[in-house]
């Protein structure tokens, strides 16, 4: 079995390890990571420069979506050289194996895999099966993979809108709705005297607010980020922030700012794989609050219920990118957050959310913040919290999406 991440962002790393973490112990596997330039460059200067961050959001739609797609698919087909060189390594190094799965949870070495399947099946009589995991609730179309025996999508909507584009581009497109995967190490129940947040978050507690705070793989919204933070801690001295971060020069000036607050803990990694991997130990070693982040794949933490180690209350800051939109709305249609909703009027629903929209102004965010836990809303969420009967209805909402994954291939005689 083979697992194909790209450094574009910490998501698809993130995804990868959910499905290591629960694929059979019995099967082996290697990893194979990207090394298109291409795509890590657009992932960071569109995220940075607000100028080509406007050009590469309109070309995520409409014809010109249309025409980006048919093209970089194309010039992914034609450049998948060295992972066919690759493969073939692996392969001619265990001559015991007679197929092998391919797990890709980003679309560039999906696309090549689906172009040299075929080829290596004839020179080496190996089969492959490619399956794809989509890592947003995106239809984005370059998520249609020629050559993909199974796709995986979190929802019916993205199944149905890409399936159009796949049968309008002749592309067989074998497409399975299934919750997105988290890890399992967030999804383990509390032990010893169990759960604290809700009296953390009460409003007439003076217990610590145990704050995760992950910075994105292109170190966007740093400065947002470090207002919102400052604000916050200004404001109340009940916060302790857990700021995990890779080392680079792009987050050394936000690192330092910072450390400024009254109560941090800067946890720094050398690469992307060891960021993945300290932000899940903060979660193992403390019983943790809140969390801020994009809407990026992040986002699907939603689907961890409140009383498992990785249910905090979640915090997102402003979407950049259509696939961050299409993830609030996933949240939306499964009322696990309510958007363009003044606080008050959200502690007033029924079903409590999972998370928060926070205001684009870093003051305001900071005082929303503050106003959850002074009014109630920020304990109901964590003490109150129910998927919708709707939502569970659907084969959308779980946290046992990547358990599905594997039952799913079993299931296909794939493994």
């Amino acid at each position: 079995m083979l697992f194909t991440y790209a450094p574009a962002g910490l998501g698809h790393l993130r995804v990868t390890g959910a499905l290591v973490g629960s694929k059979p112990k019995e099967i082996p596997y290697e990893l194979l990571g990207s090394s298109d330039p291409f795509m890590t460059w657009i992932h960071r200067i569109t995220s940075v420069n607000f100028f080509l961050r406007k050009v590469y959001e309109a070309i995520q739609y409409g014809w010109l979506e249309d025409i980006f797609t048919i093209c970089y698919s194309w010039y992914l087909r034609k450049t998948s050289g060295k992972i066919k060189k690759r493969l073939l390594e692996i392969i001619d190094a265990h001559p015991e194996v007679d197929s092998i799965v391919v797990v890709a949870t980003h679309f560039g070495l999906a696309h090549q895999i689906g172009a040299i399947k075929g080829y290596i099946k004839k020179l080496r009589k190996v089969d492959i099966v490619l399956a794809v995991q989509v890592t947003d609730d995106t239809s984005q179309h370059i998520w249609c993979v020629r050559g993909a025996d199974i796709t995986f999508v979190p929802s019916r909507q993205t199944r149905n809108e890409l399936t159009v584009w796949a049968k309008s581009r002749k592309i067989r497109f074998n497409c399975e709705v299934s919750p997105y995967p988290v890890s399992k190490e967030l999804c383990v129940g509390f032990s010893g005297e169990g759960d604290t947040r809700c009296k953390a978050l009460g409003r007439e507690s003076n217990e610590p607010i145990n704050v995760v705070v992950p910075i994105s793989g292109a170190a966007v919204g740093l400065d947002y980020l470090s207002s919102f933070l400052m604000n916050l801690d200004r404001m109340c001295g009940r916060f302790r922030f857990y700021v995990v971060s890779k080392r680079s020069s792009h987050t050394q000036k936000f690192l330092t700012k910072i450390g400024k607050l009254r109560w941090v803990q800067i946890v720094t990694g050398r690469n992307d794989n060891e960021v993945v991997r300290l932000y899940e130990k903060l979660y193992i070693d403390n019983m943790i609050h809140m969390e801020v982040t994009k809407p990026s794949e992040q986002a699907f933490k939603a689907l961890i219920h409140p009383k498992f180690r990785g249910g905090c209350l979640i915090l997102f800051s402003k979407p950049i990118g259509r696939q961050e939109y299409d993830n609030l709305s996933f949240l939306e249609r499964h009322k696990l957050i309510y958007r363009f909703r003044a606080v008050e009027t959200i502690a007033e629903q029924a079903l409590p959310p999972r998370g928060i929209l926070l205001s684009e102004n870093p003051e305001d965010a900071s005082r929303m913040v503050l106003q959850m836990i002074e009014i109630g809303l920020a304990k109901k969420m964590v003490c109150e919290f129910e998927f919708s009967p709707a939502s569970m209805m659907t084969s959308e909402v779980s946290e046992k999406g990547a358990w599905l994954f594997w039952e799913k291939l079993r299931l296909l005689k794939y493994i």
